[in-house]
């Protein structure tokens, strides 16, 4: 679900270092998954049904009335209707060494924009992607980390027609988040109301919704096999309107090239919806600083 854009990418610096639904899957040698025919999307709720359907909800207590990703489903279609919007991450993956994480993603009326920066001792990557119009080409321009917020790109961007990047990184910047939360993905969840709105907690089915994470993560970073996750947690906060305001993002994986190692992700994201920000060159570092 990244703004959930995080790509695995501590992988190869470790290395240089040392059935619901109808639905049926199996895991191999008691790891990694054999999905055959599974569908991800048939998992996932109607987000445009469901947000109608609070929008009719006339009751002061909507957690009595929908279910934990019922309402994230809610807060997330909100958001991504929003005309203008940014949001930024902050992270770090913990294995043999520690590789910092930061993305960035900007919503600009018809353009959409995405940074990621993964950095430590032995790693230094960077990618950019823009997306013009909900049906536009997504082009994706390779770079390199210079710091752990700053990037260096050149005007090198490879163009992806929507069917194929999405087969490639498993969804369009329009899209805007990478796991599958429904009433059959979210293994647990509590809805919490305070003073200021809401606070979400669940528990996501590791194989179920880290689907096109997985597929995400393998082709960008060149894994032997999908990544087996052990865990993943997440934590939103909505204001009172059911509009998003943070996600923490606690998840564990198992990654193999070559051998496996074991990688704990750790990112807090805020979002600023209807906020605009201007896209910016690819000669131009953001500011990651909003995100403290």
């Amino acid at each position: 679900m990244k703004t959930i854009v995080i790509y695995g990418l501590i992988v190869a610096g470790a290395l240089s270092a040392g059935a619901a639904g109808g639905i049926i899957y199996k895991r191999m040698s008691g790891e990694e998954v054999d999905y055959g025919d599974f569908d991800a999307n048939s998992l996932e709720l109607d987000a445009a049904k469901t947000l109608e359907q609070y929008e009719r909800y006339k009751g002061d207590s909507p957690q009595d009335k929908f279910t934990p990703a019922e309402l994230i489903t809610v807060g997330l279609e909100k958001y991504r209707r929003c005309e203008y919007s940014y949001s930024v991450g902050i992270g770090v993956a913990n294995t043999i060494v520690d590789q910092s994480i930061r993305n960035f993603q900007i919503r600009n009326g018809e353009d959409f924009f995405e940074e990621s920066i993964s950095k430590s001792d032995m790693v230094k990557l960077a990618d950019r992607v823009t997306q013009h119009g909900v049906d536009g080409q997504v082009v994706i321009y390779r770079g390199q980390a210079v710091t752990d917020e700053v990037g260096s790109y050149t005007d090198n961007g490879k163009a992806y027609e929507q069917e194929d990047y999405i087969n490639y990184l498993g969804k369009t910047l329009n899209q805007m988040f990478i796991y599958t939360i429904s009433n059959i993905t979210v293994t647990d969840g509590k809805i919490d109301k305070t003073n200021d709105g809401y606070t979400i907690n669940v528990d996501l089915n590791p194989d179920y919704a880290t689907y096109h994470y997985k597929y995400q993560m393998q082709n960008i970073s060149g894994l032997d096999e999908l990544p087996v996750f052990n865990y993943v947690k997440l934590k939103f906060t909505f204001d009172k309107n059911m509009m998003l305001k943070t996600l923490n993002v606690d998840e564990e994986y198992r990654a193999k090239m070559t051998v496996k190692v074991t990688i704990k992700n750790t990112i807090n994201y805020k979002y600023f919806p209807n906020q605009k920000m201007e896209i910016p060159t690819l000669d131009k570092p953001i500011d990651y600083s909003i995100g403290r």
